[in-house]
């Protein structure tokens, strides 16, 4: 989880201030999420706004119901476009991403257990998506290769940086 909204208001957020210039912070958290329950472990209820979605969430920023949304950091990337915005009193509003992450969603890659060549393939694609990361690689379409017509059957035969190559690094997975 990460905050998104009023760069002033983010960095109160981030900091858990509520206090002087920030007396004024309003975050805006989906009912029902993991980013709520953080929001409402660290801010008193009058500092929270519930939304029953996302989208509600960004309207209600918009329209200065609240000056920050508190939300899975990939979703932020994703939906919330850095740049100016123009407030309902047509002031200029930049919205940027936080920095900061205080939650991280459970996610993982499951597999069949009755089919180990296809567990090992997906675990070196991961592999190789870290390495990629690691390394600086980026998604390079001249190297990416098409393996629809391949006659082998073995997993020895596959470039696993082909992952790289056609979609990216890991860390670029999740801002793309």
């Amino acid at each position: 989880m990460a905050y998104s909204g009023d760069e002033s208001f983010v960095k109160c957020a981030e900091e858990g201030k509520r206090f002087d210039e920030c007396a004024s912070l309003l975050i805006c958290a989906s009912e029902g999420s993991t980013s709520l329950d953080f929001v409402q472990s660290s801010f008193p209820y009058n500092f929270i706004v519930v939304g029953d979605s996302n989208q509600e969430n960004e309207k209600r920023r918009s329209n200065g119901t609240c000056n920050v949304i508190a939300d899975d950091r990939s979703f932020l990337l994703d939906r919330v476009t850095p740049g100016n915005e123009t407030t309902n009193n047509g002031d200029a509003n930049v919205v940027i991403v936080g920095d900061k992450f205080f939650t991280k969603e459970p996610l993982a890659i499951v597999t069949r257990n009755n089919d180990r060549e296809f567990s090992d393939i997906i675990n070196w694609v991961l592999h190789a998506l870290f390495y990629g990361e690691e390394q600086g690689l980026t998604k390079k379409p001249s190297l990416c290769q098409n393996y629809t017509n391949l006659t082998s059957h073995s997993a020895s035969d596959l470039n696993f940086m082909n992952a790289v190559y056609c979609v990216g690094n890991y860390g670029k997975l999740f801002v793309e």
